[in-house]
């Protein structure tokens, strides 16, 4: 095998390291690093100082944390682009709603939750910024299969898609977690979603219609703004 051979596994393995890091998890151990990634701990031992040389990884006191330049070079995303257009008019929506807003998009069939915005009268909700949700189980997951480029392959599920298509939003009641429901619609971008928002609120509210109208309102305007940025413009 050539070294040529080796790098797309060697690339793999480096990926793998930087997820064993979380929010709740920021400064790791070689021996955590090793567990939360599933390898082995002499694989982690000879990757770190790989990652330290380009500055994907720092040491820190108790451990390794990841490297300023990861976020050097996730702020270049689109992503965050549209998180920053975005940002002010979710802060609208939560104050005129007060419940948890969301700002997700969706990658390999999960919820990548790009915003969240807690509110202090609605349950919390199991998303973190950055984490993943499997899409079938939230509201902007279902607004993002159905109205992206994704084709489902799952029967059951494409029946219910077809309801959101037909009513234009998503619902999730207490299919993520206990006792939270959750109304989503889609950002669209070029004639497809290329994000959706959602507001979640306690499932003993009702279906949260109320919520419908500010709602929409913000994805529209998210839509313009994001229309105008290079990553998504025609």
């Amino acid at each position: 095998m050539t070294a040529l051979d080796q790098a797309p596994s060697v690339l793999w393995k480096a990926f793998d390291v930087l997820d064993a890091f979380s929010h709740g998890r920021r400064v790791l151990t070689l021996s955590e690093i090793a567990r939360r990634s599933g390898l082995p701990k002499s694989t982690v031992h000879r990757l770190l100082p790989m990652l330290m040389r380009v500055g994907a990884v720092e040491q820190a006191p108790g451990g390794y944390t990841v490297g300023v330049r990861m976020f050097s070079v996730g702020s270049m995303s689109a992503e965050v682009a549209l998180r920053e257009v975005a940002l002010p008019r979710l802060e609208r929506l939560r104050r005129v709603t007060r419940q948890t807003v969301h700002l997700a998009v969706l990658r390999d069939g999960e919820s990548v939750y790009l915003e969240k915005l807690p509110s202090l009268v609605s349950p919390d909700t199991p998303a973190l910024v950055g984490g993943r949700l499997p899409a079938h189980r939230t509201g902007v997951g279902k607004v993002l299969l159905t109205f992206g480029d994704g084709h489902v392959a799952d029967p059951a599920l494409a029946a219910r898609l077809a309801r959101v298509r037909r009513d234009g939003f998503a619902t999730d009641r207490e299919e993520a977690t206990a006792g939270l429901a959750c109304l989503a619609v889609p950002i669209m971008v070029g004639g497809r979603a290329a994000a959706a928002v959602s507001v979640a609120f306690a499932a003993g509210q009702g279906d949260g219609v109320v919520f419908l109208g500010p709602l929409r309102e913000t994805a529209v305007a998210i839509s313009r703004a994001a229309a105008v940025l290079p990553s998504f413009a025609p």
